[in-house]
């Protein structure tokens, strides 16, 4: 005997359709997330957590032998200590630790570290005429930044980034032919990092992350702190120069952008909303909850595809926030400082290299489940200033042989056209130089 039922028990039975803008991930994985609204209700859901290291290692260590297991302890604790993975409530103390070194009094105090470094990484680019902007300019700036706020030199940060990055690998060597090999290099990766954060930190700057805690003002735990120095260092390097390379693409590729500020900070921003350096943003269900008659259960991934969430779509959730630095309560710390040394950057080269374009070829790209940025970017520009063959344009448009009488106003309206003709751009607000030996100085040192 058939039963027929009533149209309300058949609807509430029914599945409930999935909102728009979310699909499923293989196997019952999760989600991929590509609507902003949902990104941002989602997103900012305390019920969303990160992916913690304890299930990984607990299946890990079925794969070896128990002298293994004291090494692959010792890698997860020193995982769990790192803000983002571990627990809310300890997340949160983490970030509070942290965050002094990441706001705008920080920054202000950092700023004269930032634009030196900019103007010298950029002075030798331009030197050269150009170059590889990725491996000449944008690396080694993220380097020398990320560096210096931690308190390592840069080649302790080199280090260090292709160390941790071994430690890492091991939260995926269940999945390797030869697990145990995978261990123990995970594992002599991770002395050599403790011994390299012992020896940075007596030396490390008083403002750093390093001279901080060796000075005893950083509250928390000593392995907590070593932890996310660590951290910090894997996080910034890849993420920051392919931020500052999606932005040269723009910025550079822009006719007139470069000298101006206005549109070099909107291009920066439409960089970062059209290619995040970060393709996605994974969260983890921490505890099962319903949206929009939608279920998400524990342990169910949530990708978030960033660059679709960016896009606006005269969408106002959100205003034009940006999740390219994350979302909620998991948001980059660094987000602020990440764009303050693209500001710092792209000032330089206006100041040093002005003509600085994009070279006459297709940008290659990376091919990388993650990362969002050119592999390789060929940027041009004129060589630098010679203070003879300035010297010598300027006395004959200007019929002037003293080099030290002072110019009028007409002349050096004169001044600003010979500098510019040859490869030296002169900002408007510089009053400084009076006579050609000065203006002839001034470029040199600026752009020689």
């Amino acid at each position: 005997m058939s039963r027929t039922h009533s149209p309300e028990t058949a609807a509430s039975t029914a599945p409930a359709e999935t909102p728009e803008g979310l699909s499923p991930l293989p196997n019952g994985l999760g989600w991929v997330v590509s609507s902003r609204s949902l990104t941002v209700r989602l997103l900012g859901d305390h019920r969303l957590g990160v992916l913690e290291p304890q299930p990984v290692m607990a299946h890990l260590v079925t794969k070896l032998s128990d002298e293994l297991r004291p090494q692959v302890d010792e890698i997860a604790a020193f995982a769990e200590r790192v803000m983002l993975q571990t627990g809310p409530a300890r997340h949160q103390v983490l970030r509070r630790a942290f965050g002094g070194f990441f706001d705008a009094d920080a920054i202000e105090a950092l700023t004269p570290d930032l634009r030196a470094a900019a103007q010298d990484i950029v002075r030798r680019f331009a030197a050269a005429g150009g170059g590889e902007f990725m491996t000449s300019v944008a690396f080694p700036y993220a380097v020398r930044v990320g560096a210096r706020l931690i308190g390592f030199t840069d080649d302790d940060y080199r280090r260090l980034h292709k160390l941790s990055q071994q430690v890492a690998l091991v939260a995926y060597a269940a999945r390797l032919d030869d697990p145990a090999e995978a261990v123990r290099a995970g594992h002599a990766a991770l002395v050599r990092v403790r011994e390299i954060v012992a020896a940075a930190r007596a030396a490390a700057p008083p403002a750093s992350v390093l001279g901080t805690w060796h000075a005893g003002t950083l509250d928390l735990p000593d392995e907590d702190i070593e932890a996310n120095a660590v951290m910090l260092v894997q996080a910034s390097l890849e993420t920051v120069a392919g931020m500052l390379g999606n932005a040269a693409v723009r910025i550079l590729g822009t006719p007139g952008a470069l000298a101006d500020a206005v549109s070099r900070e909107d291009l920066i921003e439409e960089a970062l909303r059209a290619e995040p350096p970060l393709k996605t943003l994974e969260r983890v269900v921490q505890e099962p909850f319903h949206l929009d008659g939608h279920e998400f259960r524990s342990g169910q991934v949530i990708s978030v595809r960033v660059a679709d969430a960016n896009r606006l779509d005269d969408d106002p959730v959100a205003g034009r926030a940006l999740f390219s630095f994350g979302w909620g309560a998991y948001r980059c710390l660094g987000a602020r400082l990440a764009r303050h040394q693209a500001r710092e950057l792209f000032q330089a080269l206006h100041h040093l290299a002005p003509d600085a374009a994009p070279a006459d070829e297709e940008i290659e790209r990376v091919r990388h489940i993650r990362f969002d940025m050119p592999r390789r970017l060929r940027v041009v520009c004129s060589p630098p200033a010679d203070g003879a063959s300035l010297t010598r344009a300027l006395t004959e448009a200007l019929e002037e042989d003293d080099l030290d009488r002072p110019l009028t106003s007409l002349e050096r309206e004169v001044t600003f056209v010979v500098l510019k003709e040859n490869g030296v751009s002169v900002p408007e607000e510089l009053r400084g130089p009076t006579t050609i030996r000065e203006w002839v100085t001034w470029a040199i040192s600026e752009h020689g």
